[in-house]
């Protein structure tokens, strides 16, 4: 009966250890490099194509500097980054 006990016990544990662990954030930004929430990797976007401080921009590496999409606000583009692009925050 005690073993049955600690297994529910560390299964619980774990449970909330994997529930908590989706809630982390990254906390701050490298402003030389975006990252993909679709992927590993990092892009570089010239520093005169990076958003204003306070806004972000989805950034796509197979188009231009010119040809991105404007900047916005990062509570909104960070739901509507698409596979392919990358949310830069400035």
């Amino acid at each position: 009966m005690t073993s049955l006990v600690l297994i529910r016990q560390l299964a619980t544990c774990l449970m909330c250890m994997f529930l908590i662990s989706g809630c982390a954030v990254h906390s701050g930004w490298d402003h030389d490099t975006a990252y993909s929430p679709h992927s590993e990797r990092s892009v570089h976007v010239p520093p005169g194509h990076r958003p204003p401080p306070g806004q972000c921009r989805i950034w796509f590496p197979d188009r231009p500097p010119g040809h991105q999409p404007p900047p916005g606000e990062c509570h909104e583009l960070r739901y509507k980054v698409p596979a392919g692009g990358v949310l830069v925050q400035g």
